[in-house]
């Protein structure tokens, strides 16, 4: 028999790893939620190993709040990892991820509990609000600026749509933060894929989409997805693109996709591939390693105008640098 699940209790699950400016506004703001009558919630901080004080800040900031505990893996993992790891010490029957270096509004987790009950969805996401360091609480905009009103149906082939397509940078759905029902997970203590340290919510939400799960996007209750110079999103590197070319692939195997699910995934794959190209040229610039540059010019042949591009902006950037 699985484990039971409390119905009414929230998880609100937080990876930190070498975040110590921002990690006690994460938790703060998580503990802080106001939830309806008989609910209870969990925040549950894993730190991934941090070499700075991420994980002594949050055992402080811990020890003074009744609904937060903190915990370390043996080793560092990534994301996922420390995500399962905090799904394992709660029984919530909800969860959803808060990023370390995000907040939330106080009644964003409400809302969201509404919307899940009202509407008898599996998932339910809001439009993230964009804001930046040096002010994040002031939206900049939100994380769609062209959202329709109201709620939004949230399908597998939409979804993957519009994690790639967009019309702005740092505007792709793989970036929500969803309230999300465990009992629809195979893996209700370890749902996300542990071997990615990069895409792993794109992962997580496609699947279960396809899987069958009803989903909604709605206006933003108060998820603040916050700028900043070196955010982890930013940093990864080609093995780590890879990893996405090889999900996308496996869902390409699925017998069960529809038409527009199948051609979105495959949209999807073409932009990860080029992704993956273009990381790994960066890398061999940086290594000097001729072999790598040109199997980064040949790893996909739909890549090849968008890397030659690349690569001349670049050049044209460096004589530019030479000359000045």
């Amino acid at each position: 028999m699985g484990r039971q699940f409390d119905d009414t209790k929230v998880a609100i699950v937080i990876a930190v790893y070498n975040d110590r400016d921002n990690i006690e506004r994460a938790i703060r703001s998580a503990a802080a939620q106001i939830l309806p009558d008989k609910y209870t919630l969990d925040v549950l901080i894993v730190d991934d190993c941090s070499t700075d004080e991420s994980f002594q800040i949050a055992q402080t900031v811990c020890a003074e709040l009744p609904n937060a505990r903190a915990f370390e893996l043996d080793q560092n993992g990534g994301p996922s990892q420390a995500r399962n790891e905090a799904l394992r010490h709660t029984d919530a029957a909800w969860f959803m991820p808060l990023d370390s270096d995000d907040a939330l509004d106080p009644g964003r987790l409400a809302k969201l509990l509404d919307v899940a009950r009202s509407e008898g969805v599996d998932m339910v996401a809001d439009n993230l609000f964009i804001t930046y360091a040096d002010q994040p609480f002031e939206i900049v905009r939100p994380l769609w600026a062209n959202k329709p009103a109201g709620f939004l149906p949230l399908t597998a082939e939409f979804f993957v749509q519009r994690s790639f397509d967009v019309e702005a940078e740092r505007s792709e759905l793989g970036y929500l933060k969803p309230l999300i029902s465990r009992k629809i997970l195979q893996k209700p203590e370890a749902p996300y894929q542990p071997q990615l340290r990069f895409a792993e919510d794109y992962e997580l939400y496609t699947r279960l989409l396809l899987d069958g799960a009803k989903a909604v996007l709605t206006e933003g209750f108060g998820y603040y997805f916050i700028q900043r110079e070196r955010s982890s999103s930013r940093s990864h590197g080609g093995a780590e693109h890879r990893k996405i070319v090889d999900i996308d692939r496996a869902f390409l195997d699925r017998r069960d996709l529809s038409e527009g699910e199948r051609r979105a995934i495959k949209g999807h794959l073409n932009y990860s591939k080029k992704e993956w190209a273009h990381w790994t040229l960066i890398e061999a610039g940086r290594e000097r390693d001729p072999k790598k540059f040109l199997s980064g010019l040949f790893m996909s042949w739909s890549s090849i105008p968008f890397l030659w591009r690349a690569v001349v902006r670049r050049l044209v950037s460096f004589g530019g640098r030479a000359r000045s």
